[in-house]
C-alpha cells in the first residue's frame, strides 16, 4: 500500500470515486439552504442519507440506504435575490448501490431551516435534482427524519420497487388520524370545516355560523388545525390569543424566508394604514372627534411619523409573538407610508366620475368576472320599474339598433349585483348603513367601447314579493346628475365587495384548498399530476390560514371595510351554493356569460365577442399555453 500511487488506490470517474481497497464508492452532491435574517452561513447541523431507486434491500423492502453524510462548511451565495448557503456532500456507498431516488435529512440543530433544493452527480455525468422547498424541523420535535424524492416522475404502477414502499409510507403519514392539535412541525393534511371564524368567548357579536358540512352553509373544506373548542360553543374552534405566523399549516405549505419577509413588510404597511382589529391605534377620544377628512389625515400623519416604535409599537407587542415583533421592527425601517397611486388617478384625479372610464373598468378593472350578456329585457323586477320611457331612452342609445337586435348581437351587457344581494339587505342596512342591490346595463359600441345605459337600484319591500327600486339614467344636469353619480357609487361598492369576497377570496383561495389537501394525501410527489399541480398551490394554504386569523374572521379586516360586515362569509357561502367545477375553465365561463361563442376551429374552443376585454383575451392566451403544456406533459409520460 505504501508503494502504490494515488491513481492505483482510487479509480476516478466523473461524479463517482471508487476506492479499490475498501470497495466503497463516493457520490458527490450539493445541498442548498436559504439563509434567514441574522443567521450565519454555517450554523446548520444536519445529516443526509441516500435511498437507491434501483437496488432493493431485502431486509427492509426498500431501496438500499447509504451511510450518513454531514452538512459542513457551507458557502454563501445569492440566487434571484435570495441568500443561499451551499453545502457540498459526499456519500460512501456500496458498488452495487445503484441510482439514488430519494434522501433522508435529519435536522440535529435546535432551529428549523428552509431546504431549497439538492443535486447529486452520479456516473456518466448524470445529474439528479431534488426540488425540496420545505422547512426542516429539529429531530427533537418531529421524532423522524424528513424524506425527499427526486424530480423523476412515475405513475403508481411504474414506481420502482425500491421506492414503492417509501411512497406508500409517505402518503400514509401525510393523511394523519384526525385527532389532536397539530403542532407547527407536523406534516399532516386533514380536512375541516370553517369553524374558526367566530369567537363566541368574546361575546355574542362574535358568533359566526360554521361554513361547510351542511345544506344551510355549504363551503369548501380547509386544512385541519385541531385547536381546542371555545368555552361557549363546543362546535367552534378557539382562536390564538396572539397574532403570529404559527397558525398551523404543514411545513411544505409555509412561506419561504423570502416570502415571509415580503409578507411582514406588506403587513407593516397594512397595519400602519389599517390597524389590526384588536389594536387601538388612536385613542378613542381622539378618534371620535374627527370633523373632517383633513383632521383624520393630519392625525394619521403625526402618528405614522413616529413609526412602529411610536404609536402602535406597544399595541403590537401585546398582540404578536416576540419573534414576529422583531421581524416587524426590521421591516418597518422602510417607509410604510407610500402606497402608489392608481395610474388613472395619477393622470386625472377626477377620472372616476367619467361614465366612459366607469364602463371601461367593468372590462379592464379589478373585477372583470361578473359582467355578462343580457338575456332578458327588461331585467326581471317585482315592481316593473322599467317603464316605456326608460326603454325608449335605452333604444335611442343603441346606435340605430332595436333592443332585440342589440341583444341578438350580444351587444347589451349587464353587471348584475341584484339577486344574490337582495335577500341580505335588511340585515346589512343597520347601524347607519344604506346599501342597494344594483343592475347596470351597458351597450357595446362599434368602436368596442362600452356606453352606460342605465342603473337600477333596489331594496327589499315590505313583503317577500315586493321590491323598492328605481332606474337612473346618465345625465350631467342638476339634481339628476348627483343622483346618477350616487347610483354609480353604489354599483362600485357592490362590485368591490363581490371582488373581495367572491372573485378573490372564494373563487381564488378557498375553493383551491381542498384540492391541495387531496393532492397531498392521494398523489405522491413522484406522481406526474402532483408535479403538474404543485406550482399552482404555492403558499395558498398559509395565506388562507392567515386570512382566517385576521382578514375573514369576526372583527377582521373584511368585516371592517366591506358593507357586508358580519354577514360577509355567510354571503359567500350562499353564492358558493351555485359553484360548479365544470364551469371554472375560462372558455366555459365566457360562454356561460355570453361573452364568447363555441368555435371548434379555434385552439381555445371559443370565439370571443369582446375585442377590448383584457381578462378574456389575455386569459385565453394563458389558457391555451397551459393546455398545450399539460397536453405535452401528459404525452411525455405515455
Amino acid at each position: 500500500m505504501a508503494h502504490q500511487t494515488l491513481q492505483q488506490c482510487f479509480n476516478v470517474v466523473p461524479g463517482k470515486i471508487t476506492c479499490l481497497q475498501t470497495r466503497k464508492e463516493i457520490i458527490t452532491g450539493e445541498v442548498f439552504i436559504v439563509q434567514r435574517h441574522g443567521q450565519s452561513s454555517c450554523w446548520i447541523s444536519a445529516s443526509v442519507q441516500l435511498y437507491s431507486s434501483t437496488r432493493l434491500d431485502p431486509n427492509t423492502g426498500k431501496g438500499k440506504l447509504s451511510e450518513k453524510a454531514y452538512l459542513k462548511h457551507g458557502k454563501s451565495c445569492e440566487h434571484n435575490g435570495t441568500k443561499i448557503t451551499k453545502y457540498k456532500v459526499k456519500f460512501r456507498v456500496e458498488p452495487d448501490f445503484g441510482i439514488p431516488g430519494a434522501f433522508l435529512i435529519k435536522n440535529e440543530h435546535k432551529h428549523k431551516f428552509f431546504l431549497q433544493s439538492a443535486t447529486l452527480e452520479v456516473p456518466a455525468n448524470q445529474s439528479i435534482q431534488f426540488n425540496c422547498k420545505s422547512w426542516i424541523y429539529p429531530f427533537t420535535k418531529t421524532k423522524t427524519n424528513r424524506l425527499f424524492f427526486s424530480n423523476t416522475v412515475y405513475l403508481p404502477n411504474e414506481t420502482p420497487e425500491a421506492l414503492d414502499e417509501l411512497r406508500k409510507e409517505e402518503l400514509e403519514s401525510l393523511r394523519g388520524h384526525g385527532t389532536g392539535e397539530r403542532k407547527e412541525w407536523d406534516r399532516v393534511y386533514e380536512y375541516d370545516y370553517y369553524n374558526d371564524l367566530g369567537n363566541p368567548d368574546k361575546g355574542q357579536e362574535h358568533v359566526r355560523p360554521i361554513l361547510g358540512g351542511s345544506d344551510s352553509y355549504p363551503y369548501p373544506r380547509r386544512g385541519r388545525t385541531g385547536r381546542p373548542c371555545c368555552n361557549q360553543d363546543p362546535l367552534t374552534e378557539s382562536r390564538p390569543t396572539k397574532f403570529n405566523l404559527d397558525i398551523y399549516v404543514p411545513p411544505d405549505e409555509r412561506f419561504s424566508p423570502k416570502k415571509l419577509s415580503e409578507f411582514i413588510e406588506n403587513s407593516v404597511q397594512a397595519i400602519v394604514h389599517f390597524p389590526l382589529p384588536e389594536a387601538q391605534s388612536i385613542d378613542e377620544q381622539e378618534s371620535n372627534s374627527f370633523e373632517s377628512l383633513e383632521e383624520i389625515k393630519d392625525i394619521f400623519s403625526r402618528h405614522k411619523r413616529q413609526g412602529v416604535e411610536g404609536w402602535i409599537a406597544e399595541e403590537l407587542k401585546s398582540l404578536v409573538s416576540d419573534d414576529l415583533f422583531k421581524e416587524i421592527k426590521e421591516a418597518s425601517k422602510k417607509d410604510p407610508m407610500k402606497f402608489p397611486l392608481p395610474k388613472i388617478i395619477e393622470e386625472n384625479e377626477l377620472a372616476w366620475k367619467d361614465d366612459e372610464e366607469f364602463a371601461r373598468q367593468m372590462l379592464s378593472g379589478v373585477n372583470p368576472t361578473v359582467i355578462k350578456g343580457l338575456e332578458v329585457f327588461p331585467p326581471q323586477s317585482r315592481n316593473g320599474v322599467w317603464s316605456s320611457i326608460k326603454a325608449s331612452h335605452i333604444q335611442h342609445n343603441l346606435d340605430g339598433l332595436t333592443i332585440a337586435e342589440a341583444m341578438n348581437q350580444w351587444r347589451i351587457l349587464i353587471l348584475d349585483h341584484h339577486d344574490y344581494l337582495l335577500p341580505f339587505l335588511n340585515r346589512i342596512n343597520t347601524k347607519g348603513i344604506c346599501v342597494y342591490a344594483s343592475r347596470t346595463l351597458l351597450f357595446l359600441r362599434d368602436d368596442h367601447t362600452l356606453k352606460l345605459l342605465a342603473i337600477e337600484l333596489s331594496l327589499p319591500g315590505s313583503s317577500a314579493d315586493m321590491e323598492i327600486n328605481r332606474v337612473f339614467l346618465p345625465t350631467t344636469q342638476g339634481t339628476e346628475a348627483a343622483l346618477w353619480l350616487l347610483a354609480k357609487a353604489h354599483v362600485a361598492v357592490n362590485d368591490s365587495a363581490y371582488h373581495q369576497l367572491i372573485s378573490h377570496w372564494l373563487n381564488t383561495h378557498a375553493v383551491v384548498e381542498p384540492f391541495i389537501i387531496a393532492t397531498r394525501r392521494q398523489l405522491s410527489v413522484m406522481h406526474p399530476v402532483h408535479r403538474l399541480l404543485d406550482p399552482h398551490f404555492k403558499d395558498t394554504m398559509h395565506i388562507n390560514a392567515l386570512s382566517r386569523s385576521i382578514i375573514i374572521n369576526s372583527g377582521g379586516i373584511l368585516e371592517k371595510i366591506l358593507f357586508t360586515q358580519e354577514i360577509s362569509m355567510e354571503l359567500s357561502s350562499a353564492i358558493y351554493r351555485d359553484w360548479r367545477f365544470d364551469e371554472q375553465g375560462l372558455p366555459a365561463d365566457l360562454i356561460k356569460r355570453g361573452l364568447a361563442l363555441k368555435d371548434p376551429d379555434n385552439p381555445t374552443g371559443v370565439y370571443p365577442l369582446l375585442e377590448d376585454y383584457p381578462y378574456g383575451a389575455d386569459g385565453l392566451e394563458i389558457w391555451t399555453a397551459i393546455k398545450t403544456w399539460v397536453t405535452d406533459f401528459y404525452g411525455g409520460i405515455h
